[in-house]
């Protein structure tokens, strides 16, 4: 066995910083966010978009610059990048940017950090706002100052770990529903989240310690469907509804047009993201984000680093951006006859 060390938190982002007017940006963004999760004075949907995973710094500023222009042309939509740099794996798969950014095996994740770190700050100060998956808390601590959105996955909305964890955050951090397609694995997990827990942790300089949260209130639940069926529909949203009376609780909701969602055909996200998008009409229903998964070019490729076709995924299928753009276009329009504030909450 062979261990190799990396800087602490501290370290690391000290070297690798922000300057205020980027980290005025950062504090805006989540301001933004923060008024579209409590629906308070901003009547926004937020649409989370950009690829299953990234694995290439260069087509993700690409992405990234193409969100900022459109972002620009929308009134009632804020758009949130994903830049996911972990990959939870079922199988003993690439695991993301972050653990082989040289695609080849080489596992240089010190390499990893840096690069990932980088490339947060880059899309940062092109102003747009990023979102990311915690798929190991430790690793997230690296980059918690850039990220203004989280999710726990269909893997881990159950652990422990990652609910204490995401208690002591101060960002939005959604669940999603499990594999199975069990929503209450969710609506548990937001619970957990939003009360106060003690757990331990390392801290910035990388001491382990006890750390008591304060809860997070910006805890809510993501629908994305399982391995058999969608649950994005009204019968399902109505039994999340249900399920969430029972706990007394009335978390926001956002929908996942892809994975379950989608049934893994990457262009039936369309049909998600429209169905959605008339469910958000008839205000019943406390949905306050969609998320699509987006590259600069559609569908998906396999890991063949000679062979690599520029601006497409190598994990899931994805739409194209062009297509992306047409959706969120459209949305914008419906939305700008719609008062959001006068949906279910």
């Amino acid at each position: 066995m062979k261990k190799i060390c990396f800087p602490t938190y501290k370290g690391l982002k000290q070297k690798l910083t922000l300057n205020s007017d980027n980290l005025k940006f950062l504090e805006d963004s989540k301001k933004i966010c923060k008024n579209i999760f409590y629906k308070n004075s901003l009547n926004k949907l937020i649409i989370f978009t950009g690829p299953c995973s990234i694995h290439s710094e260069k087509e993700a500023l690409l992405y990234a610059e193409k969100l900022k222009i459109l972002q620009k042309d929308l009134k009632n939509i804020f758009l949130i990048m994903r830049a996911y740099f972990e990959k939870p794996r079922s199988e003993n798969s690439w695991k993301g940017f972050l653990y082989d950014p040289n695609l080849d095996n080489s596992f240089d994740i010190e390499t990893g950090l840096k690069k990932t770190r980088n490339l947060l700050i880059d899309i940062t100060k092109m102003r747009v706002p990023i979102a990311t998956e915690i798929v190991d808390p430790n690793v997230f601590n690296y980059f918690d100052d850039l990220i203004t959105w989280g999710f726990i996955g269909a893997r881990t909305s159950a652990s422990s770990l990652h609910r204490h964890f995401a208690s002591s955050l101060k960002i939005p951090i959604g669940f999603k529903n499990a594999l199975d397609g069990d929503i209450k694995i969710a609506i548990n997990g937001a619970f957990i989240s939003k009360n106060k827990q003690n757990f331990i942790s390392v801290d910035e300089n990388g001491k382990i310690c006890q750390t008591k949260s304060n809860g997070n209130k910006l805890s809510h639940i993501v629908l994305r469907g399982s391995k058999t069926s969608i649950n994005y529909d009204e019968k399902s949203l109505n039994n999340t509804l249900k399920l969430m009376k029972e706990k007394n609780q009335n978390f926001p909701i956002i929908i996942d047009c892809s994975h379950g969602n989608s049934q893994y055909t990457h262009l039936n996200q369309i049909n998600a993201f429209e169905y959605t998008m008339d469910m958000i009409k008839e205000k019943k229903y406390p949905i306050i984000g969609i998320m699509l998964e987006s590259n600069l070019k559609a569908g998906k490729q396999a890991l063949d680093l000679l062979n690599l076709r520029f601006g497409k995924s190598i994990t899931d299928s994805c739409i194209s951006f062009e297509e992306t753009k047409d959706l969120i276009k459209t949305a914008d329009e419906k939305l700008s006859t719609l008062d959001l504030h006068q949906n279910h909450r």
